[in-house]
């Protein structure tokens, strides 16, 4: 029994010297810069919260928002300033793509500072995002901050589900 009892406690300890040896060899080679790509912490580093887009951006008095609706540009990059010079102005926010702004950036318009309704969409909060259903489609990063944007939007404004469009391929 004693013999198990040591054998235990040798490995044991053999284990948490190992471990701590490894933990440093890997801090010691570590840059200090988070993970790269859709999944990890650095491009959300970079990003401003999306209640800071959404909420602290009104300018106006909030509007009787009743829906939400998400669709594409079409576009395979681009950022408000591009998209306002071809003429599309028909939303409140952008979702870019890592084409023209960072992947997962929310830019909002003057029609959400001002809380403005679209034009044919009266009380409908929308949404474009930087994609193409072909040749590019939604990123990862895009995904997670459309979901985290409609989830804030809902609960703020009291937008059921039900009144929540998407387009048809978009899973989120």
């Amino acid at each position: 029994m004693k013999k198990d009892q040591a054998r235990t406690a040798k490995v044991l300890v053999a284990l948490m010297a190992s471990m701590t040896v490894g933990g440093v060899v890997l801090m010691t080679l570590d840059n200090h810069e988070p993970a790269r790509g859709a999944y990890s912490l650095a491009s959300y580093l970079r990003l401003d919260s999306v209640e800071a887009v959404t909420l602290q951006s009104m300018k106006a008095r909030k509007a009787a928002w009743n829906g939400i609706e998400i669709f594409y540009s079409h576009t395979n990059q681009g950022d408000l300033a591009e998209l306002r010079s071809q003429g599309l102005t028909g939303f409140h926010f952008l979702v870019c793509n890592g084409n023209g702004a960072e992947d997962g950036q929310i830019e909002y318009t003057q029609n959400w500072v001002n809380q403005n309704y679209i034009a044919g969409s009266d009380g409908v909060i929308r949404i474009c995002v930087i994609a193409d259903r072909k040749s590019s489609p939604v990123t990862g990063s895009q995904l997670k901050r459309i979901s985290a944007l409609i989830e804030l939007l809902s609960q703020s404004f009291s937008v059921s589900p039900d009144q929540i469009r998407y387009p048809a391929d978009l899973q989120l």
